[in-house]
């Protein structure tokens, strides 16, 4: 079961009798989300999954995060590895703008587990300005990571789809639009299209949240700014626009996804969220097929990206 190129879908708890479904997918997996998310991942094995899963605690996020100089646990490791997990994720705090100790120290205490994989809750900053460093560090320790890269600057709110201005942005400057911000080549948990972007640039695996909160990781305090819609919104990818939009605001472009057959997006405006997120799945891991056939990964994204916006203009 190894991670190798899978594009995961990010759920929660409350998500693990509908989640096997949306993971049908040749390439795909799961991560589930939360304080239990390691009970879930035993769940389905129960129940005969066997694709990768994985369990991420999210203690970076809400505002009762933690900073990432906090003690990990063993307890939440172990508790992955006899679930089940395909690999274990350590129960990261959060990694601010500018703080190496907080790196420092999830890297540092993440050395002491064989086969753990480090998460990195980072500041936007630190995969704009600071990504030189940001790489440098993580190659250094030489443990396996998975970033989460934080909604804000320096990424700049742009006209909107998603409810997210921040989010949208970074959407943009993951697809190539702004050089020097290119995707880092790690694996990417809590991501929207962004997540193709990463394994279009060499990350070894991405996870897509299944709705708008597993998609972002928003700063806190939280205000709002830039049209932003935290929580259940239902939001549909739009594959000729590579971006979530919110159902109601679909057009009457069609989608040849497994899910869809070339009907019109438009119809999931009164669509179930599992119906929603069902195409979400399909649509994302037709994109992943496409990259996988490109001969040059990166010319073959910034192609898509241009082709998108040209669409959305």
């Amino acid at each position: 079961m190894d991670l190798h190129e899978r594009l995961l879908v990010q759920v929660s708890t409350r998500d693990v009798y509908d989640a096997v479904a949306l993971a049908g997918h040749p390439g795909s997996g799961l991560v589930f989300t939360g304080q239990a998310a390691h009970d879930a991942v035993r769940m389905v094995r129960r129940r005969g999954y066997d694709g990768p899963l994985l369990a991420d605690r999210r203690r970076y996020a809400g505002s009762a995060r933690v900073r990432g100089t906090v003690r990990l646990s063993p307890d939440w490791i172990a508790d992955q590895v006899e679930s089940g997990a395909t690999a274990p994720l350590t129960d990261s705090g959060y990694i601010g703008k500018g703080d190496h100790e907080a790196l420092h120290t999830i890297l540092e205490q993440a050395l002491q587990w064989e086969g753990v994989i480090a998460v990195l809750p980072v500041h936007a900053r630190w995969v704009a300005e600071d990504r030189t460093v940001l790489l440098r560090t993580v190659t250094d320790y030489g443990v396996r990571t998975a970033l989460v890269i934080e909604d804000g600057p320096p990424y700049r709110p742009v006209p909107v789809t998603d409810g997210a201005g921040p989010g949208a942005a970074k959407m943009l400057v993951a697809a190539g639009d702004r050089p020097p911000y290119r995707p880092v080549p790690l694996p990417l948990l809590g991501a929207g299209v962004e997540a193709v972007a990463a394994l279009a640039h060499g990350a070894e695996w991405a996870a897509v949240g299944v709705r708008e909160v597993l998609r972002h990781l928003y700063p806190e305090p939280h205000e709002a700014r830039g049209g932003w819609r935290r929580g259940g919104a239902r939001s549909a990818f739009v594959p000729d626009r590579l971006e979530f939009v919110p159902v109601e605001r679909l057009r009457e472009e069609t989608c040849g996804c497994s899910s869809c057959h070339g009907r019109p997006l438009s119809r999931l405006a009164e669509a179930e969220e599992l119906e929603v997120n069902t195409h979400n799945a399909a649509a994302l891991h037709r994109l992943r097929s496409r990259l996988l056939r490109a001969t040059h990964r990166e010319r073959w994204w910034r192609d898509l990206t241009r082709n998108a916006h040209t669409t959305k203009a």
